[in-house]
């Protein structure tokens, strides 16, 4: 998952705001090419849509290797897409040539391009509205920002965290002054994470996001409440440094911000080994007790433990009530050992689990040795895909591990813009 916020060393210039065409005219926008149609561009086409993924893949490097080209077949290039999202069904996940064909095409810079993405915005296919909306941002379409700010209507910005934040990040990305103006807007109506993270983006605004408009800049600040303290990170934290809210909660010198989380615990059998006196699941469960009966009741949580299966404490997330809290203390108190290390199957459900899931803690001693994915470079680019559309920080505890498990835990958690911590 991409950084919420990266700031850029320079800030673009103003563009011209571009003036989109109709969607009638759009949709004719293919057939007015007509006789222009070379046979390669059907050829290029057929090979976009065909069944085959290496075609594909070998269309798309060509593409993207040639510049001038791709801008020479963008209609077909955009006809492509368009059928990519039409057979794509509503709980399929997006392939990754068709995130990468929208990247491409988002990638050249003219109205056509840009109508297109604007578009998709609307799709019915939330994962395609997502893609869009992200390369929007990240290629830095001033003209899309009002587009990208009506987003907030759809459902899904209420019912999926991967929705707000993909949408929030992508407004974030434009470093324009109507971009951070809306974000300051909506932030008082954020909670957890997200919040968390639209605040440490507005602290790090400057001049430089309002393009030289020095004024508007100065009414922004002024109008600004100070709501947090930046403060460096404990001496043992791999962040860079952290913005805090009071003083939040830790789990294993983790900062949590979020107001839904799910803890995922390794009880494999390597769990069973001795260290100062306790084993490595005993000591674990006294962490993860510790953590739980400090959670505050506004905020909601699950818990995963797993071996060759995985087995979750309830089907759904629950407030941090105190019957409950009781209730997930019980369940971890009775859990015993298993056997092998279903790595990829607690982190692709924990990623089915729910919606507004916004934080996951793993915590593991080994590298992963059952489940559909065993290779731990696999299972980081298979989940780091499905995460693109679910946004969820991953911060992973690794227990004794060093090596390939240990680069394993840390990329899990680098890529998904969590942190890695080290309990030895």
């Amino acid at each position: 998952m991409i950084p919420f916020f990266k700031p850029s060393k320079t800030c673009c210039g103003c563009r011209w705001v571009i003036v989109l065409a109709s969607i009638a005219a759009l949709l004719h926008f293919g057939s007015a090419r007509g006789g222009e149609d070379s046979g390669e561009d059907r050829v290029l086409f057929r090979q976009l849509t065909g069944r085959s993924e290496q075609v594909r893949l070998r269309a798309l490097n060509h593409l993207a290797a040639n510049p001038e080209y791709r801008r020479a077949v963008l209609p077909s290039m955009i006809e492509a897409a368009r059928k990519h999202a039409d057979e794509i069904s509503a709980k399929e996940l997006v392939r990754p040539t068709t995130v990468r064909l929208i990247n491409l095409i988002g990638a050249i810079d003219n109205t056509d391009s840009e109508t297109f993405l604007v578009e998709l915005l609307s799709d019915d296919h939330v994962g395609i509205a997502m893609v869009a909306a992200d390369i929007l941002g990240q290629n830095k379409r001033y003209g899309a920002i009002e587009f990208l700010k009506q987003q907030i209507d759809r459902d899904e910005f209420e019912t999926s965290y991967g929705f707000r934040y993909n949408l929030l990040r992508s407004i974030a990305a434009m470093e324009h002054p109507d971009a951070v103006e809306f974000l300051g807007e909506i932030e008082p109506k954020l909670e957890g994470q997200l919040q968390f993270e639209v605040e440490k983006l507005l602290h790090s605004v400057t001049d430089a996001h309002f393009l030289g408009d020095t004024k508007r800049y100065d009414r922004w600040v002024a109008s600004r409440k100070p709501k947090i303290v930046l403060q460096n990170a404990s001496f043992n934290s791999q962040s860079d440094g952290r913005i805090r809210f009071g003083k939040p909660q830790k789990y294993y010198d983790i900062d949590i911000h979020a107001k839904r989380m799910m803890f995922v615990i390794d009880r494999s059998g390597s769990m069973k080994d001795y260290d100062r006196g306790m084993t490595r699941l005993d000591r674990a469960k006294l962490e993860l007790s510790r953590v739980i009966r400090g959670l505050p009741s506004d905020v909601e949580f699950g818990i995963t433990f797993f071996e060759s299966s995985v087995r979750q404490w309830q089907d759904k997330l629950l407030p941090a009530t105190e019957a409950n809290k009781l209730e997930a203390l019980t369940f971890i108190d009775r859990l015993g050992y298993g056997d092998r290390t279903n790595t990829y199957g607690a982190l692709r459900e924990s990623l089915e689990f729910d919606e507004q899931l916004e934080v996951v803690f793993l915590l593991s001693d080994g590298r992963p040795t059952a489940g559909k994915i065993l290779a731990p470079a696999m299972i980081v680019d298979d989940i780091m895909h499905r995460n693109r559309f679910r946004h969820v920080n991953f911060n992973t505890i690794g227990i004794a591990v060093t090596g390939g498990t240990e680069s394993f835990l840390k990329a899990l958690a680098d890529q998904s813009s969590g942190e890695y911590r080290a309990a030895n």
